[in-house]
């Protein structure tokens, strides 16, 4: 995977995209990553004329990079939210109007009951009782650890 661009080319590309989509304003934003961002792909901070791009997010999607400017692009031209004004202009412009979802972590850990055999998959390791054969704690149907994963690809949506 080749390494995310530069915040100085980020800054150009939005540059050249303003000029493109919008030649009579004038829209002087710094663009740069964020490492902090988990829930979206980017923000617009209009009155401090800042960018920010979801390092995460671009991470594992570096291909939205340019759709993730155009969205952003279109708040720093003035049209705040995402209605019908904000659709339109993202028709206009060719982006999306939201991001694609992140994947989620894979499953580390499964879990089995003693009696019945059901399995249950986490993230997390945990200390639960069966819900198909108890509806309360019962230590007779605890799970016990049955395996842990290593590399596993999430298949939940």
């Amino acid at each position: 995977m080749p390494p995310l661009p530069a915040n100085f080319d980020l800054t150009a590309a939005f540059e050249a995209l303003a000029r493109e989509f919008y030649p009579g304003h004038r829209l002087a934003y710094r663009v740069e990553w964020s490492r902090r961002m988990n829930r979206s792909a980017g923000l617009c901070y209009f009155r401090r004329k800042v960018v920010r791009l979801s390092w995460k997010y671009h991470a594992v999607f570096p291909q939205e990079i340019p759709n993730t400017l155009k969205h952003e692009l279109i708040h720093a031209a003035g049209v705040l939210g995402h209605g019908r004004r904000f659709r339109a202009e993202a028709k206009r412009l060719g982006c999306d109007v939201h991001a694609k979802p992140m994947p989620r972590r894979p499953f580390r850990y499964v879990y089995a009951c003693p009696s019945c055999g059901n399995e249950v998959r986490t993230r997390k390791r945990v200390d639960f009782s069966c819900g198909r054969c108890a509806r309360r704690w019962d230590p007779k149907f605890r799970l016990y650890l049955k395996s842990e994963l290593q590399g596993v690809v999430s298949v939940e949506a």
